[in-house]
């Protein structure tokens, strides 16, 4: 295989790319969390999975040439090195990448934090459903209603 200063200069390109493109995804997926569409979700999660995938793949390639070509040298060493005509673009891109990574890093704890808040609401609904359904009701002109301290209405802050 033949690797260049261009081909590696396009795969850095299409990682950055990838990693764009991964970050739109996450934020598409806290977008339907916050919705609570499950329909949403689904179609979020899958294209977010297709995104990590298509950079995982991408972050290899790049990481297997630059191995080849320049052994255990950091991708900024890397950069540094590149031809004049190619180390404005290969230093965008590795800026690129660095910015990206936080921002999907940011967005991926913000989706596990809404996932488990969550979580945690359809416990305490479905613990406040069970209390409500053991406990006896009482007999009201209008049928049995359950004592006021059964209140099924689960707020924000329970």
């Amino acid at each position: 295989m033949s690797d260049s200063w261009e081909i590696f200069a396009r795969t850095l390109g299409t990682e950055s790319e990838a990693l764009r493109l991964l970050g739109e995804r996450a934020q598409a997926l806290s977008k339907a969390l916050v919705h609570l569409d499950a329909e949403q979700i689904s179609v979020a999660q899958r294209e977010l999975d297709e995104a990590r995938e298509a950079f995982s793949r991408a972050a290899s390639e790049r990481r297997a040439m630059q191995v080849r070509g320049f052994g255990t040298m950091t991708l900024r060493q890397v950069c540094s090195y590149a031809p004049p005509a190619l180390a404005w673009e290969m230093n965008q891109r590795l800026a690129e990448l660095m910015t990206s990574s936080i921002g999907v890093t940011i967005t991926n704890n913000n989706n596990k934090a809404l996932i488990a808040g969550g979580m945690d609401r359809l416990v305490k609904t479905t613990l406040a459903m069970q209390r409500a359904a053991s406990e006896p009701s009482t007999y009201r002109r209008r049928g049995f209603v359950a004592p006021p301290s059964n209140s099924v209405l689960v707020s924000s802050k329970a």
